[in-house]
């Protein structure tokens, strides 16, 4: 976590957490977290998405998001098949560029696990643009 604070962001574990880190010459330069939560769904949280302000622009965040979507995973025993992430409307053009859609509707937010639904709405309240978006890999999206 020391990492995240050197960039002033504050994240934290939530639980069944899994965390992608870059290196560069021994410092971490970017790191995400996906989580699960408490609850075992088939939805996984995208956030703390961060890349060190000296190393922006380099596509290394897009690099993590396929590292997380790719297939290596799965030797990991690795799959999210529903990957969600709630992210300001500036970043709208990044997340569709990497293969989410928006997941921002009513209908959409219902469906969500009670425990993301919340914490959206919660995160919605003190940040008004604030979006969902959703990655879905190809064996799980709908038909």
């Amino acid at each position: 976590m020391h990492f995240y604070k050197s960039q002033q962001y504050n994240a934290s574990y939530i639980g069944q957490d899994h965390c992608y880190i870059v290196k560069s010459a021994d410092s971490i330069i970017a790191s995400a977290i996906i989580s699960a939560g408490q609850e075992n769904d088939n939805h996984w949280l995208l956030h703390a998405l961060v890349t060190e302000k000296g190393h922006r622009n380099k596509r290394i965040a897009s690099d993590i998001l396929q590292v997380i979507f790719s297939e290596k995973n799965s030797d990991l025993q690795l799959s999210y098949p529903n990957i969600i992430c709630f992210a300001d409307k500036s970043l709208e053009n990044f997340y569709l560029a990497n293969k989410f859609n928006h997941y921002s509707s009513t209908d959409d937010i219902a469906q969500l696990p009670d425990e993301f639904r919340k914490r959206l709405l919660s995160y919605q309240e003190k940040k008004q643009n604030l979006q969902c978006f959703i990655y879905q890999t190809k064996r799980y999206e709908k038909l």
